[in-house]
């Protein structure tokens, strides 16, 4: 007989026993993933972050989803402004990567100042050479561990013409070919 869970049904563990920490962030370091920066602005501030969890959730209506450390000001500055906007780059901004990742210390303002920005529908900042740029309203918020999955209904969209992928894997940047 098999069960079916009810949404947000958490699953209990299969064995009594903890992961290693360092066993499982190794694990992830193995997934290729494409690097975005995430920008919010408004009455919480105009903030920036690196992040690299990220997807899209359904087409009706258009949603993605981000996941964000709760510790990390952009967390708190999106939970005021209550939008936000996934710029996902290409292997040309691996500066602009580290910039928001919080590498070399800059103070917000100046990281912004590295690139040309312009506010897409909800006033978040999308980065000008962006790949794609995925402006949102945030719709719903879940607490996971150490971090948020947010949840974002899409208000804007703007696609620059592709190039190479920024990606990250085993700790290192990669680039991915048209």
């Amino acid at each position: 007989m098999t069960s079916k869970l009810a949404a947000n049904q958490a699953i209990a563990p299969t064995q009594d026993r903890e992961l290693d920490q360092a066993a499982f962030r190794e694990a992830m370091s193995r997934i290729a993933t494409a690097v975005h920066v995430l920008t919010t602005d408004g009455s919480g501030g105009r903030m920036g972050a690196t992040v690299s969890a990220v997807c899209s959730v359904t087409d009706e209506p258009p949603t993605v989803l981000v996941c964000v450390n709760r510790s990390s000001r952009v967390h708190a500055a999106i939970l005021e402004n209550r939008v936000f906007c996934i710029n996902t780059l290409d292997d040309d901004h691996r500066d602009t990567s580290d910039a928001f990742a919080g590498r070399g210390n800059m103070a917000m303002d100046d990281r912004f100042a590295r690139t040309a920005w312009t506010p897409l529908a909800t006033g978040s900042p999308a980065l000008d050479e962006a790949r794609l740029s995925i402006d949102c309203e945030v719709h719903n918020i879940t607490e996971v561990g150490t971090h948020s999955v947010i949840i974002g209904t899409v208000a804007d969209i703007r696609m620059n013409e592709p190039g190479n992928s920024l990606l990250y894997v085993r700790r290192g940047y990669q680039s991915l070919g048209k």
